[in-house]
């Protein structure tokens, strides 16, 4: 079954082609916030993400909604994969989850 995305995490350099290209294509599609790590989603109330129309860092309020949500996750070729893991986890954290608990779980 497959469940459409509320929003979309694009992770990676704000001066990369290929990272912005799926952040473009993200953002015809859905709420799209392309971050250069999990640092830049400070709460599930405020998030830093880049706009690369504007070329600068915007913030924005309200941008994880309470209750059920599918967030992708994507990032550039070069981006390290310990920076995805670092927004996986703190993702999970603004939920509620600890990293220990994803440990348990898995």
């Amino acid at each position: 079954m497959h469940e459409p995305l509320d929003l979309l995490l694009v992770i990676g350099g704000y001066n990369s082609s290929n990272t912005s290209h799926l952040a473009e294509m993200g953002e015809a599609k859905l709420p799209t916030y392309f971050i250069k790590n999990a640092a830049k989603m400070e709460s599930d109330k405020l998030i830093h993400h880049y706009d690369q129309h504007k070329h600068e860092e915007l913030e924005t309020s309200n941008w994880l909604r309470p209750g059920k949500i599918t967030v992708g996750i994507t990032a550039g070729a070069s981006c390290p994969n310990n920076l995805i893991e670092d927004t996986i986890r703190r993702l999970f954290e603004l939920r509620g989850i600890s990293a220990q608990e994803l440990i348990a779980a898995a």
